[in-house]
């Protein structure tokens, strides 16, 4: 029993559960993770509108750029399983990927979204400069209220042809 130490103690065996021990030390990298991706967006907090900021989950929307009438979504952050960092702009403004690093790509789960089990700073790093380049692309488009056609103008394509 390798995993599992034995002590005796008056007679009685107790067993260490090395598995709540594994499961703890998993929940504070998630929370790091969680805690390290949003510092990333705290700086542009006041620019956005927060919706959700409380443990283990982020959402943010654009004050100035609307679609159909609705606030287009910045950012979001979740923990389940690991932690996800969505990235919207990236959707609309997908040349925003083209200089992304291997190792930042491999982290990706459809097309704005990178998922970390623990902290991993020069990929955080990474999405730091992203995120800026995300927020410096909605700032270019203004305060808009984007139509179906605006937005296709915008991102270049119709959705059908991106995909």
């Amino acid at each position: 029993m390798k995993a599992v130490e034995l002590y005796k103690s008056a007679g009685i065996i107790i067993c260490a559960m090395p598995g709540k021990a594994k499961a703890a030390n998993k929940k504070q990298e998630f929370e790091l993770a969680f805690q390290g991706l949003r510092k990333i967006l705290k700086p542009y907090d006041k620019n956005l509108r927060v919706i959700k900021d409380g443990p283990g989950k982020y959402l943010s929307e654009s004050k100035s750029i609307r679609y159909l009438g609705k606030p287009v979504m910045f950012a979001a952050i979740t923990s389940k399983s690991y932690v996800a960092f969505h990235l919207f702009p990236v959707y609309m403004f997908p040349a925003l990927l083209k200089e992304i690093s291997p190792e930042l790509k491999k982290r990706m789960q459809g097309k704005t979204c990178w998922n970390f089990k623990k902290v991993e700073e020069p990929l955080f790093a990474e999405l730091g400069g992203l995120v800026e380049a995300s927020f410096q692309r909605f700032a270019e488009v203004g305060e808009r209220d984007l139509t179906r056609e605006d937005a296709q103008a915008l991102w270049g394509k119709s959705k059908r042809e991106r995909n």
